[in-house]
């Protein structure tokens, strides 16, 4: 007979278990990492003008989105990602190098299947300042 109160915690444990279980498997996607090779082509590069939109200074990517005008006279926004926060530190790279309302001039890699990215290699800003993300090959 049990007491007044009594617990069953073997009747809790498997389906704990099994939400735990669930849980981590919901969130193991936020914490996976894509390949270069998953979104870019090292195949082919591009250099772009245009105007900075948006900074994110922050892991697991630097990025900068920024307004460009095509050949049809449209603007488009494009997608400009870069290394790990510190290993553009490490290059001099800082929070305000590269800010909102900045005309730059980004050569990288292109995006796959057309999406409009790139893979930085370098930024140039209009005083002629080169950051450099990655060396050109």
């Amino acid at each position: 007979m049990r007491q007044a109160g009594y617990i069953d915690r073997a009747r809790f444990a498997a389906p704990l278990l099994l939400a735990m279980t669930f849980c981590i498997f919901l969130t193991r996607p936020a914490l996976s990492h894509h390949s270069f090779t998953a979104e870019f082509t090292a195949e082919k590069t591009a250099t772009l003008t245009g105007t900075v939109t948006q900074v994110w200074f922050r892991n697991p990517h630097v990025r900068y989105l920024f307004a460009v005008t095509n050949a049809e006279g449209d603007e488009e926004i494009w997608d400009a990602r870069g290394s790990p926060v510190v290993w553009l530190a490490r290059k001099g790279w800082t929070k305000t190098s590269i800010k909102v309302g900045d005309v730059v001039e980004i050569y990288g890699f292109l995006g796959r299947d057309g999406r409009k990215m790139l893979s930085i290699m370098t930024v140039t800003l209009e005083d002629g300042t080169v950051f450099v993300d990655r060396v050109p090959e």
